[in-house]
């Protein structure tokens, strides 16, 4: 049997019921449903205070839950598996979990907002519930490593020991690292004889290499995307883009990229293909691109060429000034020159690339400005309350685990779900 750290004295070694490893949403929402219970709790976090993610979710407005809970909204190799989590601690649970704190709620569309859209309030509903609770939250305190023995565990950090009867393990995934999530508990908890489903970014924007694209820098765009890979259909999504320098952005390429960072690895192709005129037919786009070029007025007066549109500025009738050059240039028709005269070959194939904007994709932008980690431990090593079938009395909750949501408060619902879930079986089993 391993053995704790023999160079921490005695008087550095704290006991407790329940040892929850992260402050983020789904660890402390573990130890205040494990502490209600009457558990006594410790939280080790290791940045110098809890939340601090989810300070920046949804741009500082924490955007919790989602009025609509369809399936298909959660990804990984057992969606089921979170939706069962999900259901069992839902968004009405959540609700009045936070109602019952005294924080007031909105909705705006599905979205489920604090009232005064600021993530801080979330944070101070959960932290004085902690304080009320008597809850321990002990930061800059990272845990380095997790000890099962017979009965109890010994958690260690950097400093102390701690020896309690259960462990929760609410790390997070490797997105945001900035905030504290870099999967160092993965390589402990693997050790412990858990399958890790290969990690990766998730939410994130999508990488191309295409310099003419960079100059639409700024450039947004409410479209209908498509993803293919290997030619192959993967995802479609519809709603604002955004295009950036080297990248692009915006709900819909983020709700696909987990499928595009899933291929890159492997050198698969992968292929985004914007809709530009998603309500328009082809033939209805063709009649409008036809008049914005032709027009319907005089033909007796078109010889007057000075006083005519050319390409570009009849294709900034129908679109952005910096999107209509960009996509005359794939089309071959020069920007300068005399609208009219545009051949109708090339009408046609301008119509078909306003249909299908392809951007070749090459990487993602990474763990530093992903919103979330697809994959995780393997939820099949997990029973229905998220203990572990290899270790018992081990909990792996939130983005630790292969779930992830899609945009729209369902990551957070999960976390709190699979805490709460967690945090009242840890407790119950304590005291069982």
């Amino acid at each position: 049997m391993k053995m704790g750290r023999k160079d921490i004295k005695e008087e550095k070694v704290h006991t407790c019921d329940i040892a929850v490893a992260g402050a983020g949403p789904a660890g402390l929402m573990a130890a205040i449903m494990a502490a209600r219970e009457g558990a006594h709790v410790i939280v080790l976090e290791r940045n110098d205070r809890p939340l601090k993610k989810l300070y920046a979710t949804g741009n500082g407005r924490c955007n919790f839950s989602n009025l609509n809970m369809e399936r298909g909204v959660y990804r990984g190799s057992d969606p089921e598996y979170a939706m069962t989590i999900v259901d069992y601690y839902d968004r009405n649970d959540l609700l009045l979990f936070f109602h019952n704190l005294g924080m007031m709620t909105k909705h705006i569309g599905d979205y489920i907002y604090p009232y005064n859209e600021q993530a801080r309030t979330v944070a101070d509903a959960l932290l004085l519930e902690c304080r009320r609770l008597d809850v321990s939250v002990v930061c800059e305190e990272m845990v380095v490593d997790i000890i099962p023995d017979e009965e109890n565990f010994t958690v260690e950090t950097h400093t102390r020991i701690y020896r309690c009867k259960k462990v929760i393990a609410a790390t997070g995934g490797k997105a945001s690292p900035v905030h504290g999530s870099d999967g160092n508990l993965n390589g402990v908890i693997t050790g412990m004889g858990h399958t890790m489903v290969r990690q990766r970014a998730a939410l994130v924007p999508l990488m191309f290499e295409d310099r003419k694209l960079s100059k639409l820098a700024g450039v947004r765009v409410k479209c209908s995307v498509r993803l293919t890979i290997d030619g192959l259909d993967a995802s479609e999504e519809r709603g604002e883009i955004i295009f950036n320098k080297d990248n692009i952005s915006g709900i819909p390429v983020m709700q696909m990229s987990r499928y595009a960072t899933a291929a890159f690895p492997v050198g698969r192709k992968v292929t985004v293909h914007i809709n530009l005129f998603p309500d328009e037919t082809k033939e209805e786009l063709r009649e409008l691109v036809s008049r914005a070029f032709k027009g319907v007025y005089d033909p007796d007066r078109r010889s007057d060429f000075k006083r005519d549109r050319n390409a570009h500025e009849a294709m900034s009738l129908c679109l952005n000034e910096k999107l209509a050059e960009y996509c005359l240039g794939v089309a071959g028709i020069i920007p300068g020159s005399l609208a009219g005269n545009v051949p109708e070959k090339q009408l046609e194939k301008l119509t078909g690339i306003l249909r299908d904007l392809r951007v070749t994709v090459t990487g993602d932008a990474g763990y530093e400005r992903a919103q979330v980690t697809a994959g995780g431990f393997a939820v099949s090593e997990l029973t229905d309350e998220l203990e572990s079938r290899k270790v018992p009395g081990l909990y792996i909750v939130g983005e630790l685990c292969d779930v992830d949501g899609t945009c729209g408060g369902y990551n957070l619902q999960w976390a709190f779900s699979s805490g709460a879930v967690a945090g009242r079986s840890a407790a119950a089993t304590v005291y069982g």
